[in-house]
């Protein structure tokens, strides 16, 4: 399904995946900006009214099946169009679960490493630069095709974050 954001002319395509373990539904959000970048996010369907749907975790253990569900619409973007480019924000831990219970709050640098890990070990660098905002927890795969003509660079995708999102954006090459 597709929706349009009227306040920054945004396309945003809405994916659902249902797990096997949880039998939750959930929704992946594939946002889309210039030159064929996408961001993508993802939250539990039972949560989708709240403010804090990107960050509440829902202590199911199964972040690979969610991530892997994230990986292969990704892939389905790839197929359609060679030159996309990804970034995703990993989502800062609330100090509750949903059930109310206090959790060990790391500032999102432990979703950050987890997605790392999973981008760096299945895609190469051949394909994909890999850059971060360690500060912001922003993780970017920038198309090499793109990069290496020179359509977008790091410092062009730094300068639209920061424009997009009124923020002090820095990525680590």
């Amino acid at each position: 399904m597709r929706s349009k954001d009227n306040n920054s002319l945004r396309i945003i395509d809405l994916w659902t995946f249902k797990s096997t373990k949880s039998n939750k539904r959930y929704i992946i959000e594939v946002e889309g900006f210039e030159n064929e970048f996408f961001g993508i996010k993802f939250y539990w369907k039972g949560v989708e009214k709240s403010k804090d749907r990107y960050t509440i975790l829902t202590n199911d253990y199964e972040p690979r099946t969610i991530i892997r569900s994230c990986i292969e619409v990704m892939l389905e973007y790839y197929r359609k169009n060679s030159l996309v480019s990804f970034g995703f924000v990993a989502a800062k831990d609330l100090e509750k679960d949903i059930r109310g219970k206090k959790v060990d709050v790391h500032n999102g640098s432990r979703r950050f490493r987890f997605y790392q890990r999973m981008m760096v070990n299945l895609f190469g660098p051949e394909t994909f630069y890999q850059a971060a905002d360690t500060t912001n927890i922003i993780y970017l795969m920038i198309n090499m095709k793109q990069l290496s003509s020179g359509n977008i660079s790091i410092k062009y995708i730094e300068n639209k974050l920061n424009q997009t999102y009124q923020g002090d954006y820095t990525i680590n090459e």
